[in-house]
């Protein structure tokens, strides 16, 4: 029996790609619009981000892999006859899936006529219904959500974070397929117990451009339980971070060590039955990458949870001071019906400091017992901290930018370093 061949994506545009022959040759679509760059195949496992569109619409962001019936179409020319297989996984929108669900196949056949502009080709309304309806009558129960699709940033606010953190635990406990890739498939019901006992971290603006900047030069790291700042949480930050663009994080405790899951928000640009569908089925995040980590685990500094592993490292140096986030009205009354303690959100922001200019006179690089007559900036970085015993332990700790030399004198204006600042977040207004 011949194994199955994996999904491959171009890993420069992050197209999907067709085969030719056997062995394969990976091609681009002929609809897909590109620069004439050659495919760089990749494993479709091995991406975040996938640029797919629904098969039944065109629509760029698809929601959930459906199975159905094997669908090929033999086109007869000039030049001979042409098979394409369209194969039995397709990808649905989330618009196309709410049709589905409500039993109308004739709107999702609409879509793809809209989509194309065959309005006026009834002949071409005919054969993509064949087409659709071969699939759609041959399907196959369940489906799988499609977790590498790059939706539009949905803002998460403090107070909506333990209704975003119950209807992600309802997801893992539901019967929604996750793919294969990210191994979750046996730790579902652990993940969901995790964040049903989870602290909530907010992450707030100010800090997330530090957590952000830090990690861009993060070193490798090595996880300890005083690195961890709860033993179960949910950590949002107030929008996407790093180039991976991943907007929270979660960590399970298990008999080994931890489970932790990267996410990225899905539903931005959803509205009205479909975007109500699809809070209630899955909520507002989708998973992104997972990893199993255990105590004195090394992570490299180019992790997918970069950006998680530097806002530990500063919660863990206190350079963060937490404040206790007003939470939804609703979510707060459904906690009391359900019997459950009151939700706490923690908003984290950058502890304040009293200035940024080092302390003392210090001589510039180059200039070695030479008093200094300018100050300069030096830029935020990482520094392995001695401490403990002796001060034979190490730990990693960000020393933020700050300005260097005598306070009376001049600054140099040739360095350009990135300015964090430290305001305290405007009161929110609940009714």
């Amino acid at each position: 029996m011949t194994a199955a061949r994996k999904e491959m994506a171009c890993q420069a545009c992050l197209s999907p790609l067709n085969t030719l022959g056997t062995p394969p040759t990976y091609v681009h679509p002929i609809q897909l619009a590109t620069d004439g760059h050659e495919p760089v195949p990749v494993p479709v496992s091995r991406l975040d981000t996938v640029r797919r569109s629904c098969d039944f619409c065109g629509d760029p962001h698809p929601t959930w892999t459906l199975l159905g019936g094997e669908i090929a179409a033999v086109a007869i020319g000039t030049d001979g006859e042409m098979v394409r297989d369209f194969g039995n996984a397709w990808a649905a929108c989330a618009t196309c899936q709410t049709h589905i669900d409500d039993g109308r196949n004739d709107k999702v056949i609409d879509r793809a006529v809209q989509a194309l502009s065959l309005g006026n080709h009834p002949q071409a309304r005919e054969h993509i219904e064949q087409l659709h309806l071969a699939f759609l009558n041959a399907r196959i129960p369940g489906r799988t959500l499609i977790t590498t699709t790059a939706w539009p940033a949905t803002a998460i606010t403090a107070r909506e974070l333990p209704k975003v953190r119950d209807r992600l635990a309802r997801f893992y406990r539901g019967s929604d397929d996750l793919p294969a890739a990210l191994a979750v498939t046996d730790a579902r019901q652990q993940i969901a117990a995790g964040l049903d006992r989870s602290r909530l971290y907010w992450i707030d603006g100010d800090f997330t451009d530090l957590a952000e900047y830090a990690a861009g030069t993060l070193p490798d790291v090595t996880i300890n339980r005083d690195l961890i700042p709860s033993t179960d949480g949910l950590l949002v930050w107030s929008r996407p971070v790093t180039r991976r663009q991943i907007t929270a994080a979660s960590w399970t405790a298990t008999s080994g060590g931890w489970h932790l899951v990267t996410y990225r928000t899905i539903g931005g640009g959803l509205n009205g039955k479909p975007l109500q569908r699809l809070r209630e089925h899955v909520g507002w995040l989708a998973p992104m990458n997972t990893a199993q980590l255990h105590d004195q685990h090394p992570l490299p500094g180019d992790h997918p949870a970069a950006a998680l592993l530097a806002t530990w490292l500063l919660i863990a140096q206190q350079a963060a001071e937490v404040m206790t986030a007003d939470v939804d009205k609703a979510v707060r009354r459904t906690y009391v019906r359900t019997n459950r303690p009151a939700p706490q959100v923690r908003i984290v922001r950058i502890r304040a400091k009293s200035n940024t200019t080092s302390p003392g006179p210090r001589s510039t690089p180059g200039e070695a017992g030479h008093p200094q007559t300018s100050r300069f900036w030096v830029s935020g970085h990482w520094r392995n901290q001695p401490y403990g015993p002796g001060r034979r332990l190490r730990r990693l700790v960000y020393i933020d930018a700050f300005l260097r030399g005598p306070d009376d004198a001049p600054i140099q204006l040739s360095t350009t370093v990135r300015m964090l600042g430290s305001r305290k977040p405007k009161p929110e207004v609940y009714e």
